[in-house]
């Protein structure tokens, strides 16, 4: 019996006080207010599937194929319709801000029905819509499938498969003033910002509302050229706080360790192994067993990297972390996903 091996990989994101932190830009770690991308959804006919479409007494089939034909002027009750070869599809695009008509999106496609593989099939000139039930954007082409074995047949994709037919206008700039949103929400990183900003224009009203929101006044000398303007703001370096988490993908065995994650006192005992932080071992009674000592507060890095020196395995290190955490002596966000 074949036995499956997952090989577990730890990515360190540790910064010593050797290594800089990183120096980013603006643009790099948050976004205009008013830019979004729309998620864009269509229900489509997928041909040509030669037997491996859905059943031939598949309702939702027969009146697909019946209303297409009647736009080509065939008059075709639905219980007429007997074939294999078709699939009814969802079909999704996510449309980006300043998409203008012409511009090609990748689309997805998903059977809704009983069909057993979308592989080879021509998806059929499909309208797709918004939210507000307008059209942005008709899909069309030949369905691509995963080719491994033991893949999924019936999700596939076509590449540059939409066309957008209508705008979609970012509204980025409110009166007098924009607005910049951090992606992933900090005080300390939004403070950064404000400071970087106010360095290179004088007397610029900039207010930092909360976590992740800062607010702009744009200059009188900067409105008649404001694209220019936001590419400045965009192009300004900042240095983000460094996140104290420490994420843990229990299916891969990825550990993704923040540099202001720390340990502080606690004692460890696995098998044969004792391990206290913030503690003195005197080594009474303990002949047996092997004793690691770190000092208080010392890093996740330090302590991980010790357990995987002494011959833990993956596993057991990710629940002897959830154990810490448990116990209040991890100082950081522990996420498990």
């Amino acid at each position: 019996m074949n036995r499956i091996v997952f090989t577990f990989v730890f990515v360190f994101l540790l910064l010593t006080g050797i290594i800089a932190e990183p120096t980013v830009r603006i643009k790099d770690i948050a976004y205009l207010s008013g830019m979004r991308e729309n998620q864009l959804l269509g229900i489509g006919l997928v041909t040509g599937l030669a037997g491996r479409g859905d059943s031939s007494n598949s309702k939702l089939l027969q009146n697909a194929v019946s209303n297409l034909v009647a736009h080509f002027g065939f008059d075709i009750s639905p219980e007429d319709i007997r074939s294999r070869n078709c699939a009814v599809v969802m079909v999704v695009a996510t449309i980006p801000s300043f998409a203008r008509p012409g511009d090609r999106l990748d689309i997805t496609i998903s059977s809704i029905g009983d069909a057993r593989s979308l592989e080879q099939g021509i998806l059929l000139q499909t309208p797709l819509k918004a939210a507000n039930n307008t059209i942005y954007a008709v899909a069309q082409g030949k369905v691509e499938v995963p080719s491994e074995r033991g893949s999924v047949k019936t999700v596939g994709k076509i590449y540059n498969g939409a066309i957008i037919e209508r705008q979609v206008v970012s509204d980025f700039v409110q009166g007098n003033t924009i607005s910049i949103v951090l992606r992933n929400p900090d005080f300390a990183t939004a403070s950064a910002v404000v400071k970087a900003i106010k360095g290179h224009y004088q007397n610029i009203d900039i207010t930092s509302l909360d976590a992740s929101l800062i607010r702009i006044t744009i200059p009188e000398d900067k409105r008649d050229d404001i694209i220019s303007f936001i590419a400045e703001i965009e192009s300004l370096t900042v240095t983000p706080d460094s996140s104290a988490k420490v994420v843990i993908d229990s299916t891969s065995g990825v550990i993704i360790m923040g540099e202001n994650v720390r340990i502080s006192k606690v004692a460890v005992s696995y098998k044969n192994i004792d391990v206290t932080v913030g503690g003195f071992y005197t080594g009474e009674g303990q002949s047996e067993k092997t004793n690691f000592v770190f000092p208080e507060t010392t890093s996740v890095d330090d302590f991980v990297k010790t357990m995987k020196e002494i011959g833990l395995k993956t596993e057991t290190i990710i629940g002897i972390l959830k154990a810490i955490n448990n116990a209040g002596a991890l100082h950081g966000e522990l996420i498990i996903n």
